[in-house]
């Protein structure tokens, strides 16, 4: 398989102002994909902010499938935490189903 990323974002869990309350992760050992473990969108942006790599990840018929990487992107004095490079005042990890 090959390592995709230092960690693997499953599913996301948003607040009303559309910033990640939760993320679920699993970590990346290029030979398999580790079980999940909930951290928080400061954990999340912790990590991003030290280099560690994270993309999300998709089920799909027993199989994991790559998404997008994931960014920290400065919005002013804020951040965000997205798979795109817009630049605007919310999290955003597309189509991630969401945490219950």
């Amino acid at each position: 398989m090959g390592q995709w990323a230092d960690y693997l974002i499953s599913a996301v869990k948003y607040d009303s102002n559309k910033k990640i309350v939760q993320a679920k992760q699993h970590k990346d050992s290029g030979d398999e994909i580790g079980k999940g473990e909930l951290i928080t969108r400061d954990e999340l942006a912790t990590n991003l902010k030290k280099g560690i790599r994270y993309s999300t990840i998709f089920n799909g018929n027993s199989n994991w499938k790559k998404g997008d990487p994931v960014h920290f992107i400065r919005v002013g004095s804020d951040y965000s935490i997205r798979t795109d490079s817009n630049k605007v005042e919310f999290d955003n990890l597309k189509m991630l189903p969401e945490l219950e």
